[in-house]
């Protein structure tokens, strides 16, 4: 029997997932936590096999549950979910231990197969192959969000990047675009939360 610890923000997101694994005979959801903060607290009691986490959470995010239980866990397997899967995340998810990076709608086959795998212990990692977001920056448009998100004016990038104010004006104008905002200080909100910046 596995034994899943379902962390998620989302009541319906833990609930539906919690029923959807209970559905399978051989998964037993051991826990279930709103916040990361609760994920760490009841997770050597729950002592589950595979803990699966959202990534975009208030307070400890999905990074930060993975860090804490492998600190205090180290054998604990951990599979991050996105709702909006970013190739920067599943990097990072590599680099820090996880198991697995799954796009939250992911499929119930795929799903149950995935935390199976994790479950055996086999060796790699569990992901989906995702056409890149179209939201994803370029490089320079990266070099530009970080100063922005610093507090740097438009003339203090320029000269930061050795590039024209109108060129730094058009990378901001391709950044808020990508990411949906209607100016540079909500697009760098928006770039934490996707995970585009890190704090």
């Amino acid at each position: 029997m596995v034994s899943i610890m379902i962390v998620d923000d989302h009541p319906m997101v833990r609930e539906g997932l919690a029923a959807m694994l209970e559905s399978e005979r051989d998964f037993s959801v051991a826990a279930l936590a709103a916040t990361g903060e609760e994920a760490v607290a009841i997770a050597g009691v729950a002592k589950p096999d595979v803990v699966l986490s959202d990534i975009r959470m208030p307070g400890i995010d999905g990074f930060g549950v993975l860090a804490k239980l492998k600190e205090s866990y180290p054998d604990i397997r951990v599979l991050l979910m996105a709702g909006m899967p970013l190739k920067e995340e599943e990097a990072r998810a590599r680099e820090e231990g996880a198991k697995g990076y799954l796009p939250k709608n992911v499929d119930q086959d795929r799903l149950v197969a995935a935390i199976r795998t994790i479950a055996a212990d086999a060796p790699g990692f569990v992901c989906e192959e995702f056409q890149a977001a179209p939201s994803t920056l370029t490089t320079r448009e990266l070099d530009v969000l970080r100063l922005v998100a610093k507090g740097n004016q438009r003339d203090a990038i320029a000269a930061s990047l050795g590039i024209g104010a109108e060129s730094v004006k058009t990378h901001l104008k391709g950044i808020m675009t990508k990411l949906g905002c209607p100016n540079a200080t909500s697009a760098v909100s928006r770039a934490y939360e996707l995970g585009i910046l890190r704090a």
